[in-house]
């Protein structure tokens, strides 16, 4: 058995650099900022295949959800 996937299919990336929080391959999915406490700081629809997001939220740790993707995000 054999699985076709479209080319146009992309991994879902997250990455954090200088306050700036970018998301490919995942548009029309929601990403989620949550402290370490459980607190979600930020939600916002991803509208289009790379986007970045200006994170101003205090120093810490933070979890950032992306459909099925979770990374951890040190804010410094």
């Amino acid at each position: 058995m054999s699985l076709m996937v479209p080319l146009t299919a992309m991994a879902t990336s997250i990455s954090y650099t200088n306050g700036t929080l970018s998301v490919t391959g995942a548009e029309g999915q929601v990403l989620e900022v949550i402290s370490l406490t459980g607190k979600r700081v930020m939600e916002e629809r991803i509208s289009s295949p790379a986007q970045r997001f200006e994170l101003n939220i205090p120093k810490g740790c933070y979890i950032v959800k992306v459909g099925d993707v979770v990374r951890k995000v040190s804010v410094r």
